[in-house]
């Protein structure tokens, strides 16, 4: 967060001690009847579970999981799951299938809500801190059950034991109920002031609208994948208090997005991931999409010609998917593309050239002067262009067809491109193929909208083109659970579709 998040030490150790949380006693008593004194000492706890939260969702392993980037090439760690054939990079202790990161952000949030009434607060700090706390618990379950599908559900801190699988839709359920509560506690993103008193900017602290815009996706994942349609109208819903009520303001040009959108905490920012340039804050450069994507020009020390190797999208490619030069988005979100499309593909390798993240950090002294240090972008989780498109989805598909436009042509006309015309075809593929553009490699979302809308044997590689629906029935959209998950639980079990293909449990 824009300031350094200290983690409580005391409380860390209880939820980082070992990875096997379902299954071992936390000692926590004389922690508990120690703390929770007063806000000071709630404040921390948040602070701790910000700093989990932080790590997790920034860490390099939910970059691997992201099976839907529209690249034309992808080295081995990215194709092949990529290729719905994760087991040709993931064995089963491999990090990036292993939930147990996502249940210590869970085991963090449990231990707020549990604990959080002894402080006795005044109702509005009360709030304040309960709503985040609610908000992040039901992010964190709205991931995994798009990711894993059925998976435990921990309520409480003292829940301990061998615990089964509950089933996705009762995650969904039971991240709704946290987001209503968390809606009604938070105030808006402008109105956070923390313990002293100073305005909260940082767009890690859930608000009011960053609920709502959870709710929104969560409403229209379960619709979909359920087959309750009657949930589109709680989706619009959710987004309409987002984008009339919530206080968000689009950028006001893809320019805009890039210096300022991308680099965090800005006005069209909903839910982020939040970094700094401070000692000890930022990530590895490696752990940014933009380290695996971008050299030249906006790494330094590099040329056009530094190999990219591993990933690249076709100059081609990019043309196809923003096909009309007023889109500005395509000098923004990449270099030169049109001129840079005549030079020879023995420099470029054919690739356009992405430049969408542009908050380099660069390291100053000693042998290492002016090389790429990090990035201090914030891992963009959910921003405003989100839920407009959002919503011109979910419009579409409940017959709402001028709503729909207009929210489509919304974004199209903040980019410079031209309004949406009957002549193109299929309205929800036109706000699909939008949601490509305006989106383009923010992490995790293209997958999921492919998910949602059912097109992945049409739009993804590999095995996904072949899957039959008994092979979706069981599972093979998500991913297969991680050897850790089985320790010491007899319950457990293996998602089917996994446990016929390279995965034992």
């Amino acid at each position: 967060m824009k300031r350094n998040i200290l983690l409580l030490v005391l409380l860390a150790a209880i939820v980082f001690g070992c990875e096997d949380f379902l299954t071992e006693e936390p000692e926590i008593a004389v922690t508990n009847n120690n703390f929770w004194k007063n806000e000071k000492d709630v404040e921390s706890a948040v602070y701790g579970l910000h700093s989990v939260f932080r790590t997790v969702f920034g860490d390099v392993v939910v970059l691997y999981r992201d099976r839907g980037l529209p690249c034309d090439y992808l080295n081995a760690v990215w194709k092949y799951p990529s290729e719905n054939q994760p087991s040709y990079m993931w064995n089963a202790s491999n990090p990036a299938i292993s939930w147990a990161n996502e249940y210590k952000v869970i085991a963090q949030a449990n231990l707020v809500i549990d604990n959080i009434d002894r402080a006795n607060l005044p109702k509005e700090r009360h709030n304040y801190y309960l709503g985040q706390a609610y908000c992040i618990r039901a992010y964190t379950y709205f991931y995994i059950l798009r990711a894993w599908g059925d998976a435990p559900l921990v309520k409480e801190s003292v829940d301990v034991g061998e615990k089964a699988r509950t089933s996705w839709q009762e995650l969904a359920d039971f991240a709704i109920k946290d987001l209503k509560s968390a809606a009604e506690m938070l105030p808006k993103a402008r109105d956070l002031y923390d313990a002293n008193k100073v305005k909260v900017t940082s767009k890690q602290v859930p608000s009011r609208g960053t609920a709502h815009a959870i709710l929104a996706h969560l409403y229209a994942w379960k619709a979909a994948l359920n087959n309750e349609p009657e949930l589109n109208t709680l989706s619009i819903a959710e987004a309409d208090s987002v984008i009339k009520h919530g206080g968000y303001v689009l950028a006001k040009n893809p320019k805009e997005v890039c210096d300022v959108v991308m680099l965090g905490n800005s006005d069209e920012g909903i839910f982020e991931v939040d970094y700094q340039n401070t000692p000890g804050d930022l990530k590895t450069s490696g752990s940014f999409i933009a380290g695996a994507c971008q050299k030249w020009p906006i790494q330094p020390l590099t040329t056009p010609a530094t190999r990219r190797s591993i990933m690249r999208i076709n100059n081609t490619t990019v043309m196809e998917m923003y096909k009309d030069k007023s889109d500005e988005r395509r000098d923004e979100y990449f270099y030169k593309l049109d001129s840079m499309a005549g030079v020879a593909t023995s420099v470029t390798q054919g690739a356009a050239y992405i430049s969408k993240w542009r908050g380099v950090v660069l390291n100053v002294g000693g042998s290492s002067d002016g090389t790429l240090k990090s990035y201090e972008d914030n891992e963009i989780l959910i921003r405003l262009a989100d839920i407009i498109l959002l919503r011109a989805e979910v419009k579409a598909k409940t017959g709402d067809t001028p709503g729909a436009i207009a929210d489509l042509n919304t974004i199209r006309d903040r980019a410079g491109a031209p309004l949406y015309s009957s002549a193109e075809g299929d309205l929800q593929e036109a706000i699909a193929k939008e949601r490509d553009k305006e989106l383009f490699l923010e992490t995790g979302i293209r997958y999921y909208d492919i998910i949602r809308n059912g097109t992945f044997r049409e739009k993804l590689r590999g095995k996904y083109k072949t899957l039959t629906e008994q092979d979706v029935a069981e599972g093979a959209c998500y991913l297969p659970v991680g050897n850790g998950a089985f320790t010491n639980n007899t319950l457990m079990r293996q998602t089917i579709y996994w446990k016929r293909n390279g995965y034992a449990y």
